[in-house]
Formats: C-alpha cells, sequence, structure tokens
C-alpha cells in the first residue's frame, strides 16, 4: 500500500484493491475518505485500514511483512488460514484479520473488499 505524505499534514493512501485510486487520510483528525470509513468506520471510531496503515507507517510496524501477506492473498484469492499462518505467522495473520484487512470464511481467507 503507497503512503505519501502531503504537504497539509494529510496523507493519501493507495487502495489495496485498486491500484491507482487514493484516499485521503487524516491522522489528526482520524478520518479517511474511503468509503469503509464513510459508511461504517464514522458510526463505530474505529480505524480503517487506510488510517491504520498510516498509523503503523509512523510506529515502524512491519509494513512489508503485511503487504507480502495481502500480496499472497490477492494473487490466490482466497488460501486455506493454515497455511497463511505457516508461511507468514499466526501473529501477522491475526493482526490483519483483527483491523478488517483480510477476513476468514470457513478456514479460508480473502481479502475484505
Amino acid at each position: 500500500m503507497k503512503i505519501l505524505k502531503q504537504k497539509n499534514g494529510t496523507y493519501k493512501v493507495e487502495s489495496a484493491s485498486r491500484k491507482g485510486k487514493f484516499y485521503v487520510v487524516d491522522l489528526k483528525e482520524q478520518t479517511c475518505t474511503c468509503p469503509h470509513f464513510l459508511l461504517r468506520m464514522k458510526r463505530i471510531h474505529g480505524l480503517c485500514k487506510h488510517l491504520q496503515a498510516v498509523k503503523d507507517k509512523g510506529e515502524k510496524r512491519d509494513i512489508k511483512s503485511y503487504g507480502k501477506i495481502i500480496g499472497y492473498v490477492q494473487k490466490k484469492g482466497k488460501v486455506d488460514s493454515l497455511e497463511l499462518i505457516k508461511k507468514f505467522g499466526e501473529d501477522a495473520v491475526d493482526d490483519l484479520l483483527s483491523r478488517g484487512e483480510l477476513i476468514e470464511e470457513e478456514g479460508r481467507v480473502r481479502i475484505l473488499e
């Protein structure tokens, strides 16, 4: 996920599923222009994956390994959850599931769109 800091203190964050599509994230105000944030997260005061990505970058979390996991799942479409855990580790997969970037259904993991 590409993250570009803007001069006004906001960030442009590229969509994980649509290359070239960017959303504006304001970390200070905890807002994002993505549909997920606008329709759902705003009501429950949570973080969408774009806000979380900007926060992770600031906290220097292991964004590269998360990107590898997401890329692997995107390429495969649906992946057996045990296969994903064996390949990338349980903590990283659980973190992406808890953030809503991935979803698990009947033992298979896919990208949440």
